[in-house]
Formats: C-alpha cells, structure tokens, sequence
C-alpha cells in the first residue's frame, strides 16, 4: 500500500496591510488550499479585519474552485493566488518548504 508523501507548504498572506504567515501539511498545491482555509478559520481571530462574511466568501471562492495557485515562471515551488472580497483582497505567496 502506497502512502501519499506529505509536503509542508508556507502561505505568506497581505490582507488589508497586515501579512500573515502559517504553515500546513499537504499532499499537493491543490489540496494545502483546503488545508489553509481550515488553518484560518482557526487562526480568525489573529488576523485583523477578518470577519464571518469574509471568511465565507473566501470559502465559496476556494469550494467553487474560482481561483487556482499559480505556479511562477523560473521559480521552484513557489505558487501565487489572490482572492477579492468587499471586505478587501487576499494576495497569497505559497511556498512548498520541504517534506514531511
């Protein structure tokens, strides 16, 4: 039985003039997303201007598959997504860090 191998990835997030760093543990790009938003959710409260609704519009945005990290050019495991909101807009840096 093969097990998926786990990778740490960092997500380095500005949101309304604050960044904001956390770390989760993924299979994939894909699915740390997932994994960042359960993070967050935990973490709402450390994050300035963070409120219910905006959390919920990030989730639709994030189950809704609106928006996809973006893999940069000549740059080794280092992914870029941007999420917007009334509230104001997630710009995110991931960066898969090494594995578990």
């Amino acid at each position: 039985m093969n097990e998926l191998e786990s990778h740490v990835f960092t997500y380095i997030v500005q949101f309304r003039g604050g960044t904001y760093c956390t770390q989760v543990t993924s299979e994939n790009i894909e699915n740390s997303v997932f994994k960042w938003l359960e993070k967050i959710r935990e973490e709402k409260n450390e994050i300035q201007y963070l409120g219910n609704k905006t959390l919920e519009n990030l989730e639709f945005q994030i189950l809704n598959q609106m928006d996809s990290p973006t893999k940069l050019n000549r740059l080794n495991n280092v992914w870029f997504l941007q999420f917007s909101s009334k509230s104001g807009s997630f710009f995110i840096n991931i960066i898969k860090t090494s594995n578990t």
